[in-house]
């Protein structure tokens, strides 16, 4: 097993793609993406099953181990949070490698 972070971004679905474009950019190594999370927060409750889909949000994981490139994401993430509401949370973990 090998120390890493993980990163848990809950975005609006119409954003997914810009998160996927800094991803990129920040030569993030992957990510996993959930679509349709349901819950509630600050800017109201989000039910998932909106036909549009333009309410809804996705779950974006990654798991990283330079702290360089989450340092960077993080940073890259603020505005598209600020812009669209969501939440960022980053915790330790353990990166079982095959």
């Amino acid at each position: 097993m090998k120390p890493c972070k993980r990163i848990e971004i809950v975005i609006e679905t119409p954003m997914v793609p810009a998160l996927i474009a800094v991803f990129k950019e920040l030569d993030i190594p992957g990510y996993s993406l959930i679509p349709e999370v349901r819950g509630s927060g600050d800017r109201g409750v989000r039910r998932a099953d909106e036909l549009s889909g333009q309410s809804s949000n996705s779950l974006v994981l990654v798991a990283c181990d330079d702290m360089v490139k989450i340092e960077r994401l993080l940073e890259a993430v603020r505005p598209l949070l600020a812009r669209s509401g969501g939440i960022c949370l980053l915790s330790d973990a353990q990166w079982l490698r095959h």
